[in-house]
């Protein structure tokens, strides 16, 4: 057999605080990207345009 799959079992100590510190991580880059995102409309509406 060239996979075995073990049985599901709960988490310990060690397994979940590595789930929350990915948690953070995440949170951290959403809320770069949306502080990203708010500059460049910022910059997008204040460059001066083309003449029509």
């Amino acid at each position: 057999m060239k996979y075995k799959n073990y049985p599901v079992k709960p988490l310990g100590g060690g397994e979940m605080l590595h789930f929350v510190q990915q948690l953070w991580i995440m949170a951290e880059n959403l809320r770069e990207m949306l502080y990203f995102g708010q500059d460049f409309k910022k910059v997008i509406r204040a460059a001066p345009q083309p003449p029509g």
